[in-house]
């Protein structure tokens, strides 16, 4: 078995984990909101920024490789929150097969917001 090498040090930031579940309103009508499901040290790193026209105005977006310990239930329908930024998952990479850490590659746009509902 390959031993998996992190500096557990390097994992300094609090990132807190966002899913999507269905509630309904007070008008009886089914509303997707962002619940927190958990909060982890994680490391944050920037990875590449592009630049882009969307709906005829500049926006840009940032990715990142977001390395933490190991979470079976953490999927690519998830949101990663870092302070006021968020970030949409777009793949999860088990490193090395190991279950003890893995690389979470997001992308933050800038332009775009989620509000959140806790």
């Amino acid at each position: 078995m390959i031993n998996v090498s992190v500096n557990a040090g390097r994992l300094n930031k609090r990132v807190n984990i966002y899913r999507y579940t269905t509630i309904t309103d007070s008008l009886g009508q089914d509303k997707a909101v962002l619940r927190l499901v958990k909060t982890v040290w994680a490391e944050l790193r920037p990875t590449r920024g592009t630049e882009f026209i969307e709906y005829y105005k500049e926006a840009n977006a940032l990715q990142y490789k977001v390395t933490m310990r190991y979470l079976s239930e953490l999927t690519e329908k998830d949101v990663l929150v870092y302070h006021d930024r968020q970030f949409a998952i777009n793949s999860i990479i088990n490193i090395m097969e190991d279950n003890a850490y893995m690389e979470v590659y997001c992308t933050e746009t800038k332009d775009k917001k989620i509000l959140e509902e806790v």
